[in-house]
């Protein structure tokens, strides 16, 4: 009995292991989307790489009281970016600061070049100040 359950279970893992999902599921339980005074950007965490027109699930936790937020996408911390999202994501109104919230954007090769340095940040639109960068990630042809 106790070998089926570990052949179960191996299957099962390998099976994930191997889906063609391009982020994680059940972020919620995979990830502390837990923050106070901002956003934190808990995926794509830092060494991911994706290639261009990939669809991404961009995975952060917020506090803000807000209209809504938008993701860009970044070459370097100091790039201005640009906006991934057709229109608002996540929570409209106070988020709880301990929800994950998800976003699927596409890595558009009109916006997204490729990089070694690439991040995902995900800004409130009326507190553009707390928005945050996910970890540095590398973007192929």
């Amino acid at each position: 009995m106790k070998f089926s359950h570990a052949l179960l279970l191996a299957s099962s893992l390998a099976f994930l292991a191997c889906g063609e999902e391009d982020s994680p599921s059940n972020a919620t339980d995979k990830f502390d989307c837990s923050v106070t005074g901002g956003v934190k950007v808990v995926y794509p965490t830092k060494g991911e790489t994706f290639k261009i027109g990939q669809k991404i699930t961009v995975i952060f936790g917020s506090d803000v009281d807000d209209s809504g937020y938008m993701i860009k996408f970044k070459t370097g911390k100091d790039d201005q970016g640009e906006d991934l999202t057709e229109e608002s994501v996540g929570p409209a109104g106070q988020a709880d600061g301990k929800t994950c919230y998800e976003a699927e954007v596409t890595l558009d090769a009109s916006k997204v070049k490729e990089t070694k340095t690439g991040y995902i940040r995900v800004v409130p639109y009326i507190k553009t100040n707390k928005g945050a960068n996910s970890g540095e990630f590398t973007v192929t042809k």
